[in-house]
């Protein structure tokens, strides 16, 4: 599970390396994501969504491919509110145009990019959990605490990453503790970053 605050395979929008540029040796690895939030989607013709990097700059995303059905499998949709993760995204400077800097998938990349349904705040936040879950080596239930003993924790089979003690405590921690909102968040992020 990748750390969401390591800068360097998840660069803000103003650190993503230009695409005017060759990509050399100092820039982000050879994996890293543009992770930014949905702010509007103003498709017409061409899908274009303006989205919010962590540090709140806001910028485009154009697609230009024109898949305004949906990315990837067809799924996931580009939803105000969602979070929109580009794969390897170079930022496009168009200062000589006197226009801002955007970011262009290029044609055939849109299957690419994912759509995680949280916002940015809510993917960070529970990728820091995750991070906790898989670098404790001790299981615990998600509701009540207790560390795993004779009977081996219940995984949520949604997002495989909440266990429980009980059914009880699955009821609890679904209904009262907030995992029903962070399942499919969960799940997103474990499907782009296995």
């Amino acid at each position: 599970m990748p750390a969401f605050i390591d800068s360097t395979t998840f660069p803000a929008f103003y650190e993503l390396p230009s695409s005017s540029t060759a990509i050399t040796t100092g820039s982000p690895p050879a994996d890293w994501f543009l992770v930014a939030q949905i702010k509007e989607n103003m498709t017409i013709t061409k899908p274009t969504v303006i989205a919010r990097d962590r540090t709140g700059a806001e910028f485009a995303v154009t697609f230009d491919d024109g898949d305004h059905r949906g990315l990837g499998d067809g799924k996931a949709r580009l939803k105000k509110g969602h979070t929109l993760v580009v794969p390897r995204a170079t930022r496009t400077d168009r200062e000589g145009e006197a226009k801002k800097a955007i970011v262009r998938v290029p044609e055939g990349a849109s299957a690419g990019v994912k759509v995680i349904p949280g916002s940015l705040e809510q993917v960070f936040e529970l990728g820091l959990v995750l991070l906790g879950i898989e670098e404790s080596s001790a299981k615990k239930c998600a509701a009540c605490g207790e560390a795993e003993g004779e009977r081996p924790l219940l995984r949520c089979t949604g997002c495989g990453a909440a266990a429980y003690c009980s059914k009880a405590c699955q009821v609890r921690g679904w209904s009262e503790m907030g995992h029903k909102a962070n399942c499919k968040v969960i799940k997103s992020i474990k499907e782009i970053w296995p």
